[in-house]
């Protein structure tokens, strides 16, 4: 059976269609970006997941299209994706928050737990879903909705030793599904700079490991080369000059 390897929320395409034009809200974005790095962590959280034989949930917002059949449907058949088409008052309450705070992530959090809770019973509750879930919760306010994953195959020592280079993937609310460079002085363990690859936070493109080519020290810079094909768009990280 397959693992769930992609969990994420669409807008409601006419409602995200008005907001773009009237831009009524204090915190224009779409529900995708907002809520993307919400889905990854949860999703690493329980890796690994096979809720229904399929790799994709779309959790899909319903505002204004009164046509759309509340709940679960499985399209193994013929996509092998799931999607899950939530109530008017659920996807009017997401689109209610004004900012994307502590509160909003509780929520989505909360939402997508139940949703997953209630395709998990459905396929029989072989993942004990309903029984975890406030331990599952619980683990993720522990780590503050955010995961950080060393890419160790990218990870590089100085030529001369001194300095040690980790990439990370970072994934949350505010960075989405980002990557992250973290020098550090090897005889101290202390970070002496830090720097997202990534221009625009939060990212909602599926980063991880995919997009890097490669990884070198070039004298005092760190180098990450990524993206496809060539040319390779390369982000330098220079150590401070004090060090």
């Amino acid at each position: 059976m397959a693992k769930l390897q992609m969990l994420s929320f669409i807008d409601d395409d006419i409602l995200e269609r008005r907001i773009r034009e009237e831009s009524n809200y204090c915190d224009v974005a779409h529900l995708y970006v907002a809520t993307y790095g919400i889905c990854q962590v949860i999703l690493l959280e329980l890796w690994p997941l096979d809720l229904d034989g399929n790799g994709r949930l779309t959790l899909c917002a319903n505002v204004e299209n009164p046509n759309k059949i509340d709940g679960y449907f499985n399209w193994k058949g013929a996509f092998n994706v799931s999607t899950y088409n939530l109530p008017l008052d659920v996807s009017r309450r997401l689109y209610e928050f004004k900012k994307f705070d502590d509160e909003f992530v509780e929520y989505v959090a909360n939402l997508v737990l139940d949703v997953l809770t209630e395709i998990d019973e459905i396929n029989g509750g072989k993942n004990r879903l309903t029984q975890r879930r406030d331990e599952i919760l619980q683990k993720l306010r522990n780590c503050g909705f955010q995961k950080k994953i060393l890419l160790e195959r990218y990870s590089k020592l100085s030529r001369d030793r001194k300095h040690r280079a980790l990439v990370y993937s970072c994934f949350g609310q505010s960075v989405g599904d980002a990557l992250k460079v973290e020098i550090e002085n090897v005889a101290t363990s202390e970070v002496v700079v830090s720097k997202w690859i990534d221009e625009e936070l939060p990212c909602s493109l599926f980063q991880h490991k995919s997009c890097i080519n490669k990884t070198r020290w070039d004298g005092d810079k760190f180098c990450v080369s990524k993206g496809r094909p060539e040319p390779w768009d390369t982000i330098e990280v220079e150590l401070p000059a004090n060090n």
